[in-house]
């Protein structure tokens, strides 16, 4: 329970108005702005400023507990509750209530809280079972996908479901049924499992499919040759043409798993024992992260916001697919004050969802893409555009212009290091003047997966590790051991590796001279740069990664 008195909603949003502001989270004219929301629409001060993406809601169920006295729970790192405490409340209640059931000691509940009320919930455990409630509460999104999640697979665990699917499939000769249910109840186990990707390969036994769970390829059924026909029904699903099996194709189509929209996106090769495919999971998002919650250290957020704070120039998110570049770039486009700031943004898709921004998607059928885009925003009085990668000549150069123009861009560029960002730009056309007058800040990253804390276990060095991390031998870290809530991986999630290279008046001059990458890259650690591997090193000693991933990512680390 918690330990403050209740407070009426209107004291609640007050308070936590004021919160918010006091660690300046928010300030004066946004929070005016929800006050006008909530007047024309209703609705709590809390939901309101996360709809109208003020801030994120991980901040704010973080404040809200802080201010009502309840300890706030990462949902990620719970385990899913057993069918006895499931079966204590309907998952119809619990989804209504915004409440589910996760530990049970002598005659008290413990209560995972999402958006109510601790009394409330309090009173109808009570009713229902005669026992006293203990609280914590969590994100509230997290918390309602985490109660539909325990329902849905405590009565339909997704490897039986496919395996079950499989099998009618195979003694379906005659094709009466679709693989309709067998690909739903892979897109709920590839969800369940936080898959990026789900790969479908073709071998002369059979098919595989594996799914990219944290950036690494896992296997997870293997099919027996007579179910080739569900690469046809997914052709199909994305307006492919399915009697072509000579050239590849892409299409896509739209799923709702768990009330949560997904776009599917689907690429198709030939190879020697059929078509290869492969199926992106780009879920709607709403809820944006800011740098902190991604895993920048604090340091260095503050950095970033102070080049954030230009009103003009170029900052550029580096590395190569599948980095977190986009997360890093909305994060980026959190800092700004979107009330008082007309934010435009073209991506290819629409990952996130802005709401106080104008947010387009690339068309390049109907003759929309990033340069044309570009060219239209001008007209559109922004503050601040976001594009989402520079891909060609045309859209460096009109990002470049927007730029000189009076704008903040933000957009991505694949290339491995920070110091490669001007030997890229130069033959798409810009001269060393224009880069170096626009552009403010390059962020290269990478992803590592991050040990699971539920089975990480300490263990000490070796020599060689220790040599390269710069410590006493013998210097106790963290290894991976392997648990079932990570798949046996012993990681679970995945954190950046960076680097920032701020451009500054001794850096633009260096630029603009048409310096060598060697001459900037030695004026850059004169002036203080920090290298990714620092970075990488840092996390191991924190006891958040290991050299071996290290290694497996960047290709760094101690000698083997």
């Amino acid at each position: 329970m918690s330990t403050q008195p209740r407070l009426s909603a209107e004291q609640q949003s007050e308070l936590l108005g004021q919160m918010l502001i006091r660690k300046n989270m928010l300030d004066a004219v946004e929070l005016e702005y929800v006050r006008q929301k909530q007047a024309a629409g209703g609705g709590l001060l809390r939901t309101v400023l996360v709809q109208e993406g003020l801030i994120g809601e991980q901040d704010v169920v973080r404040e809200l507990s802080e201010l009502q006295g309840l300890a706030y729970v990462d949902v990620a790192t719970l385990d899913a509750p057993d069918n006895a405490l499931l079966a204590m409340f309907p998952r119809e209640l619990c989804l209504t209530s915004h409440f589910l059931p996760i530990g049970k000691k002598d005659q008290t509940l413990h209560v995972l809280l999402g958006d109510a009320e601790a009394d409330d919930v309090a009173q109808l455990v009570l009713r229902r079972t005669g026992m006293r409630s203990s609280f914590v509460r969590g994100q509230f999104s997290e918390v309602m996908r985490f109660i539909r999640h325990c329902y849905h697979f405590s009565r339909h665990p997704p490897e039986e479901d496919v395996k079950r699917e499989t099998d009618r499939l195979v003694k379906d000769t005659e094709h009466a049924h679709s693989p309709e249910y067998f690909l739903d109840s892979l897109m709920h186990w590839a969800v369940r499992e936080r898959a990026t990707d789900i790969h479908i390969t073709p071998s002369p036994r059979g098919f595989h499919i594996l799914c990219r769970i944290d950036g690494v390829l896992q296997p997870m059924i293997a099919l027996p040759p007579s179910l080739g026909r569900l690469t046809g029904y997914i052709k199909l699903r994305s307006e492919m043409d399915i009697s072509e099996q000579r050239r590849p194709q892409d299409g896509s189509f739209r799923v709702v798993v768990f009330e949560v929209p997904i776009t599917i996106r689907v690429s198709t090769i030939v190879t020697e024992y059929g078509e290869r495919m492969v199926l992106r999971l780009l879920p709607e998002a709403h809820d944006i992260q800011d740098l902190a919650a991604l895993g920048f250290f604090d340091e260095d957020v503050a950095s970033i916001a102070r080049v954030m704070e230009n009103p003009v120039g170029m900052v550029l998110i580096t590395g190569p697919t599948g980095s977190g570049k986009s997360s890093t770039l909305h994060a980026g486009l959190r800092m700004q004050h979107l009330i008082e700031r007309n934010v435009l943004t073209v991506e290819d898709p629409l990952e996130y969802r802005v709401p106080a921004a104008g947010q387009t998607e690339v068309n390049r059928r109907a003759g929309y893409d990033f340069g044309t885009a570009l060219r239209h925003f001008l007209r559109h009085d922004p503050d601040v555009i976001l594009v989402g990668e520079m891909r060609d000549a045309e859209t460096a150069q009109a990002a470049f212009d927007a730029a000189a123009t009076g704008h903040l861009v933000l957009t991505t560029l694949h290339v491995t290091t920070v110091f490669g960002v001007v030997p890229r730009l130069r033959p798409m056309g810009l001269s060393p003047q224009v880069i170096a007058e626009n552009l403010k800040l390059v962020i290269n990253q990478r992803l590592v997966r991050k040990l699971c804390t539920a089975c990480a276990e300490q263990a000490p060095f070796s020599d060689e590790e220790c040599q390269w991390l710069g410590v006493a031998s013998g210097t106790q870290g963290y290894a991976a051991r392997g648990c079932p809530r990570c798949r046996g991986t012993g990681f679970h999630g995945r954190l950046p590796l960076y680097e920032l290279l701020r451009v500054d008046e001794d850096m633009a001059n260096a630029i603009a001279d048409d310096a060598g990458r060697e001459a900037i890259r030695t004026l850059a650690f004169n002036l203080g740069f920090t290298p990714m591997t620092q970075v990488s090193k840092r996390r191991v000693l924190l006891g958040q990664t290991t050299t071996a991933e290290i290694f497996r990512v960047t290709g760094e680390g101690p000698e083997r």
